[in-house]
């Protein structure tokens, strides 16, 4: 069983920086709702993925002669349910709005704590029950601001949130013992792969890509794929598992933010209020680790 019981600047460090992707993976909801339309969504993925790709083999350079078989195996693994995750999310969209679809994505954090203890058989600490607990009645106030029955894009939107928790998991076993870089460039390249086959013969759209779809490609690509992965696979090298969960959780915040600005959706008291909690639950969580860290 792994321990993190390490520096607390450090996992400070890495916490920090799960949250500037939280920011940046917040503004996809409000971009993907508005630009993708009619584009078979696993197109709009593959040119994503693909140009993660291509960025971090640019960046690796010579590393990528470091590249063996146990690097591309785990990336396998990995992009499986990270595409998975992708996918369902895009085709979500398209019949939830973009804030509840941050909100429902945010459910992960209910499923990594017990995937943890079945995978990793890491035990879960009750201040990190009661971090989770805390954060997912936030939630709840988020997704319930207005009762209606869940559309299927609700649902996928869901089945998204399971396939990041199990991606959180799967990180947690690979992310310690490998290259950060290599492992993130492995991640998107067979999720590109991956996204190519499920588009099948609409990956031609990518030709017929307007200016919008474009500038949304280029910016998701880079920042939002390539960055946000290799942050978030070398973070979770100080990061255990369930409060990585928690700190992803400020996602559906920043979500619900851009998707005001941009797309005009509006941001309720009960929201923010459930906000607060989600961000409380998370620093309950950091607390406890960072005290557990200085008893040793």
């Amino acid at each position: 069983m792994k321990s993190w019981r390490l520096r607390p600047s450090r996992s400070v460090l890495a916490d920090l920086s799960l949250v500037g992707i939280c920011v940046i993976w917040g503004t996809s909801f409000a971009i993907v709702k508005s630009v993708v339309g009619d584009t078979n969504p696993a197109t709009f993925i593959a040119a994503r993925f693909a140009l993660a790709a291509a960025l971090l083999g640019l960046i690796a350079g010579r590393r990528l002669r470091k590249l063996d078989r146990q690097l591309w195996k785990a990336g396998f693994v990995l992009a499986v349910p990270l595409m998975l995750g992708f996918l369902t999310q895009t085709y979500g969209l398209q019949g939830t709005t973009a804030s509840k679809a941050g909100f429902i994505t945010g459910m992960h954090v209910v499923f990594t704590p017990f995937l943890e203890r079945k995978v990793l058989k890491n035990r879960i600490m009750p201040y990190q029950t009661t971090g989770v607990g805390v954060a997912v009645a936030g939630l709840g106030l988020l997704m319930l601001d207005r009762l209606s029955p869940p559309t299927y894009g609700d649902l996928l939107v869901l089945a998204c949130a399971f396939c990041f928790a199990v991606h959180i998991i799967l990180l947690a076993r690979y992310s310690p013992t490998m290259d950060g870089l290599l492992l993130s460039f492995t991640q998107m390249a067979w999720a590109a792969v991956f996204s190519v086959l499920a588009a099948g013969s609409d990956v031609v759209q990518i030709l017929q890509f307007d200016k919008d779809l474009v500038l949304s490609v280029a910016y998701l690509g880079a920042t939002g794929t390539a960055l946000a992965y290799l942050v978030q696979t070398t973070a979770q090298k100080y990061t255990p598992p369930t409060r990585a969960a928690l700190i992803l959780q400020t996602e559906p915040v920043f979500a619900s933010i851009f998707a005001r600005l941009w797309l005009g959706e509006r941001f309720s008291m009960q929201q923010a209020i459930g906000a607060i909690l989600i961000l409380a639950g998370i620093l309950l969580c950091q607390a406890g680790d960072i005290r557990r860290s200085r008893e040793v």
